[in-house]
């Protein structure tokens, strides 16, 4: 619970070689390493923050997929993480490193308890295995996993509250995950998870049945071309809402330098959308965040 050091369920080990401090980096790097490279280029004041946020996302992505066969252990542990978030003062320690470094980014940048939580919640989805309706489903999804991450990493680089924040976070979570969600699309599948609104999918003339087995044809294309274009959009309107953003500030939104390059390497000539991964090449994700920031331009 929040305030011992141990307890029953173990919310997830991420690795600690040299420290707390360590254990946070690790765990960023290998659960989100674009907000981890993202991060790595933000202002001194603002490293730590992002790094326990992008440290936070990924451990709680990980609950869904390490639950498989007994997802009640899933539910178990984003509670853990409810109940070692809830009270963010930071001379009260949990002894996990990410939670106590979250706790600490949340009294030091007074970061809303509403767009955590909804990084907590939207796991529960996933955990519940519910098909997603429709498109405000899908919106609402977006939303709590990506745009909330986009919007707490943007107040700890100093965007103020208000309309023009929402603005951005959410464009910015649409294009991201978007992405995420097609490029994590064949691992979903092979798992008996169909993650797109039933809507579309039937607006596309497609079947779940022909995602599922993977032999979509033409109506599964349009579906997935149509997604792709609905994240070009996204990424323009956030695009022009981050160049109004002092530099030190766009670091938040760094990872949009990759939703191109996500989606050229998505539309790969001979791909099988349904059962090829793809994933861009380390350093080529380097070297575009890097530019990005560099140039100041998503």
């Amino acid at each position: 619970m929040a305030g011992g050091s141990s307890g029953a369920i173990d919310p997830g080990d991420p690795g600690d070689p040299g420290g707390p401090a360590d254990a946070v980096v690790a765990s960023a790097r290998a659960g989100e390493p674009d907000r981890y490279l993202a991060a790595l280029l933000a202002p001194t004041p603002a490293r730590a923050g992002l790094l326990a946020l992008a440290a936070l996302s990924g451990e709680l992505a990980r609950v869904p997929l390490a639950v498989t066969r007994e997802p009640a252990m899933g539910d178990i542990r984003l509670q853990w993480w409810r109940d070692a978030l809830a009270d963010g003062a930071p001379a009260t320690r949990t002894g996990h490193p990410v939670a106590d470094a979250v706790r600490d980014a949340i009294a030091r940048h007074a970061l809303p308890r509403a767009l955590i939580d909804g990084l907590i919640d939207v796991r529960e989805f996933d955990l519940s295995g519910a098909p997603m309706p429709d498109d405000a489903t899908l919106a609402s999804y977006l939303w709590k996993s990506e745009g909330a991450a986009f919007a707490l990493a943007a107040r700890v680089t100093g965007v103020a509250p208000g309309a023009g924040l929402q603005a951005v976070a959410t464009a910015a979570g649409e294009a991201y995950g978007l992405v995420r969600l097609l490029l994590g699309l064949p691992q979903a599948l092979s798992r008996g998870r169909l993650q797109l609104p039933q809507t579309r999918i039937a607006a596309a003339g497609a079947t779940a049945h022909d995602l599922l087995s993977g032999t979509g044809g033409e109506a599964t294309a349009a579906l997935l071309a149509g997604l792709r274009a609905d994240a070009r959009t996204q990424l323009r309107a956030a695009r022009q809402h981050v160049a109004d953003l002092p530099r030190t500030q766009r670091t938040a939104f760094l990872p949009l330098a990759l939703v191109e390059p996500y989606l050229r390497t998505l539309e790969r000539p001979g791909r099988h959308p349904l059962r090829e991964a793809v994933e861009l090449v380390p350093f080529a994700r380097v070297v575009r965040i890097a530019a990005a920031h560099w140039l100041g331009r998503i």
